[in-house]
């Protein structure tokens, strides 16, 4: 009689089979690795748990729906609402400084240029910037009565009357920031919350620095030297649009959350004369492992870079000024991000300070106190 063997499910694939369905399975079996430290997988598993150690039904999905709905970010305004058009210099400047042995007469041929004609915005702060400097050290040496210095005078005038408006165009109104804030991304996992952007948070304060020292005429040879490698760590990734959406994502699981300890701690007490019993080291674990652990982990990273960015770009705002309309535009926008009272940075620290009392309320049913 044969003997019959117990096949695993593999022996019965050709190799190249088997080898595809391994593969298969580790990807799997990554990717459920990876999405553990994603925000969706902490909120809704904790979401899940504590819905379950209080023996409650979650929400009707009608209510996270109103909810998601209610809280939509803005996003960033479009470009060509922020962007100002610099009125041009009617004065043929290279005309009157071929007469003159001025330095600047180098730095406008490189404007009338090709390459001076495709010139990014960063670009342009960078030559007016220069020609601001170099006009001044011109006229000193011209005489007081002459043409060419009250054709010098004008442009200097001119340039210093829009600088701002230059700057404005390459900052608020930039790609670069539109980029920035981008919310086509997806909320940072549990161990991108903990890191702190460091080189991010830097180039903007040099922005903000060298900025306001431009606009007061100080010197700043080496800030627009390293002007554009500033920029090109902003564009690099769309940070503030991710922490946006990180943000969004804990203040409506924290919302959530609340109305499940709401109705616990509205209906029969968790402990009867302050006595643990097993429900209640169930949701012991719950507020230890799953909240603590992880969700007020992801919290407190959250809260350090939203604290460190939102101030330093809220400070860059108030800097960079140009006209009425333009700055209606983004300040609703932000407004909205930080400043008012309803922003999503205020809400967001609501929901945190409401869901700590509600923990509070309900662990003190045990005669616990959480710190």
């Amino acid at each position: 009689m044969p003997i019959i063997r117990s096949l695993s499910p593999l022996t019965l694939l050709t190799g190249k089979q088997a080898v595809i369905l391994l593969l298969l399975s580790v990807c799997l079996f990554m990717t459920a690795c990876e999405s553990r430290d994603s925000a969706s997988y902490i909120m809704d598993n904790y979401h899940y748990r504590l819905s379950n150690s209080l023996d409650l039904e979650p929400e009707p999905e009608s209510v996270t729906n109103e909810l998601t709905v209610s809280v939509q970010l803005l996003p960033y305004p479009v470009r060509r609402e922020l962007q100002y058009t610099i009125p041009s210099m009617r004065i043929n400047l290279l005309e009157f400084l071929r007469l003159s042995q001025c330095e600047l007469q180098r730095h406008v041929a490189k404007k009338n240029g090709a390459l001076g004609r495709v010139m990014e915005d960063t670009q342009h702060v960078i030559y007016d910037a220069l020609f601001l400097q170099l006009a001044d050290r011109c006229m000193n040496r011209l005489a007081d009565d002459s043409e060419l210095k009250a054709t010098l005078g004008a442009a200097y005038e001119h340039k210093l009357q829009y600088l701002p408006h230059i700057i404005w165009n390459a900052t608020i109104a930039s790609k670069e920031f539109a980029y920035l804030f981008s919310l086509g991304a997806q909320a940072f996992t549990l161990s991108e919350a903990k890191q702190h952007p460091q080189q991010l948070l830097s180039a903007l304060e040099k922005l903000n620095q060298g900025y306001q020292q431009l606009r007061s005429g100080q010197s700043t040879g080496d800030f627009l030297d390293h002007l554009e490698p500033q920029y090109q760590i902003i564009a690099s990734t769309k940070h503030v649009g991710r922490l946006r959406l990180s943000l969004q994502a804990v203040t409506q699981t924290l919302q959530q959350a609340d109305q499940l300890l709401l109705q616990r701690i509205q209906g029969r007490p968790l402990c009867y004369r302050e006595q643990s019993n097993p429900q209640s080291r169930i949701v012991d674990t719950v507020f230890h492992k799953y909240y603590i652990q992880q969700v007020q982990t992801y919290l407190a990273g959250l809260h350090q870079q939203a604290s460190a960015l939102f101030l330093v770009i809220d400070q860059l705002v108030a800097t960079i000024t140009v006209d009425p309309q333009r700055e209606r535009i983004l300040q609703h926008f932000w407004q909205s991000v930080y400043r008012a009272p309803d922003s999503e940075w205020s809400v967001f620290n609501q929901a945190i300070e409401t869901h700590t009392n509600h923990w509070q309320t309900l662990l003190r049913q045990c005669g616990q106190l959480p710190q």
